[in-house]
């Protein structure tokens, strides 16, 4: 954290870490190049920095899987969103969590410990650290914009393209090797800040800078296809949801973390979970299939060419879209097949989450016209729509060894709620030949 503030104690070997804080760094400065008075100031530059590093302090562990479980099922996160809509409506569990840490006392305590191991007098540094207002930290990272933290600054880190977004597209394209390309140097000369009639200040791109978030916007779409629906990646989503929502179901305890409140997760890492399962039968076969890779296979494969019309289709995205429909047809299934209870999993991966990009995303088409979304420029919906008709899939997942029981069952199932499928197509997608 000090490094964020004092140049001088930074190391090489942390800045290596720091992806998004440098994104959010050069997001501001290449704004500030473009104002006759710096639109971000030291202050705003420090606690910008702070939110990037802490935005994702919330995560529970294995990240978005605990996120499911406890963003779902947490009543005091309820609370919290109902006492203040406006600033918590639209945030996710994890920003929730980590608004609610960094303007804590206990963390105020935390910095103010930090601070005091350096000597303002000696040090090169930014701005008095002592003076941070985490409550600005705070809402940068659930963006919603107050008196004192005004929209443009918030966009830098949660917004329709923050600082996260390129960070993260790049990271994920990197490790999983997926060619994704996003023009990071070009943000030097496309972003600006505009302000409309009676409308805050606000963060856009020149005409010319569009192509950017065209960029970004197909590399998250290709790693939504590609890898973060990738039929394995969703099995062990759903394995680390069942380890979780059987430890409430339980009511056990995990480490002595109470997991029936979203601040137990924050207790816990990956390796805590692993290690702690085993303490519990049902737990700990959970916990070994999924270390052992030992996961639910494909059995059927749902999409617009499998599922043979119309009402069909119009039924099968009401189950996905009801927790209870999809509880109750994996239940169907497993009995059907001789199964227990999760061991068949009806999976539907969430929607790509290009939507606010292309939307809220604003474009300066000319100094006084008025700015744009993007998807006036581009026919963002129209992939959106493309990807839902002819890339996206859910799935029917089951034991290994069970396809030919689990599918049978899954016929039957269908046929109860008036579901019609290609159940040859659906099989041979999910790469294994009926018997």
């Amino acid at each position: 954290l000090a490094s964020l503030v004092y140049p001088s104690a930074t190391h090489s070997r942390f800045e290596h870490s720091l992806g998004v804080v440098d994104i959010a760094d050069r997001m501001m400065q290449a704004v500030n190049k473009k104002k006759a008075t710096e639109a971000y100031d030291k202050r705003d530059i420090v606690e910008a920095r702070l939110a990037a590093l802490l935005h994702d302090c919330g995560h529970g562990p294995f990240s978005h899987a605990s996120e499911f479980v406890y963003d779902k099922m947490s009543p005091e996160l309820a609370e919290v969103r109902s006492e203040d809509e406006e600033k918590f409506g639209g945030a996710s569990g994890h920003e929730i969590l980590a608004y609610l840490i960094v303007t804590s006392d206990r963390f105020k305590i935390l910095w103010q410990d930090i601070c005091k191991k350096y000597d303002p007098a000696r040090e090169d540094f930014l701005y008095d650290p002592s003076k941070v207002e985490w409550e600005r930290v705070g809402h940068m990272i659930v963006g919603a914009e107050s008196a004192s933290c005004p929209k443009y600054l918030c966009q830098i880190i949660n917004g329709p393209f923050d600082a996260d977004k390129f960070d993260y597209i790049l990271r994920d394209g990197y490790f999983s090797g997926l060619v994704t390309s996003v023009d990071i140097d070009r943000l030097a000369v496309s972003l600006d800040l505009h302000r409309q009639p009676n409308t805050p200040q606000e963060l856009c791109m020149d005409i010319a800078g569009a192509t950017i978030l065209e960029q970004l916007l197909f590399s998250k779409m290709l790693l939504f296809s590609s890898m973060y629906h990738h039929h394995k990646v969703r099995a062990a989503f759903r394995k680390l949801v069942l380890l979780f929502t059987e430890a409430r179901r339980l009511n056990l305890r995990l480490g002595g973390a109470d997991l029936s409140s979203a601040v137990g997760f924050l207790k816990l890492d990956d390796y805590n979970v692993m290690a702690f399962a085993p303490q519990n039968s049902r737990l700990g076969s959970i916990a070994a299939a999924i270390r052992d890779r030992r996961l639910p296979q494909r059995v059927l494969v749902i999409d617009r060419e499998t599922l043979s019309d119309n009402g069909s289709r119009v039924e099968w995205v009401r189950i996905g879209a009801s927790p209870e429909k999809i509880s109750k047809l994996e239940s169907d299934i497993a009995s059907g097949a001789k199964l227990n209870q999760g061991d068949v999993f009806v999976d539907f991966p969430p929607e790509p989450g290009v939507y606010k990009t292309a939307k809220f995303s604003m474009i300066k088409r000319s100094p006084t016209s008025p700015l744009i979304p993007l998807d006036g420029l581009y026919p963002v919906g129209g992939w959106l729509s493309g990807y839902e008709q002819f890339r996206f899939r859910s799935y029917i997942l089951g034991p290994a060894d069970s396809e030919e029981a689990v599918a049978n069952s899954a016929k039957n199932a269908f046929a109860r709620r008036g579901i019609s499928i290609d159940w040859d197509i659906a099989s041979q997608l999910a790469k294994w030949e009926r018997r």
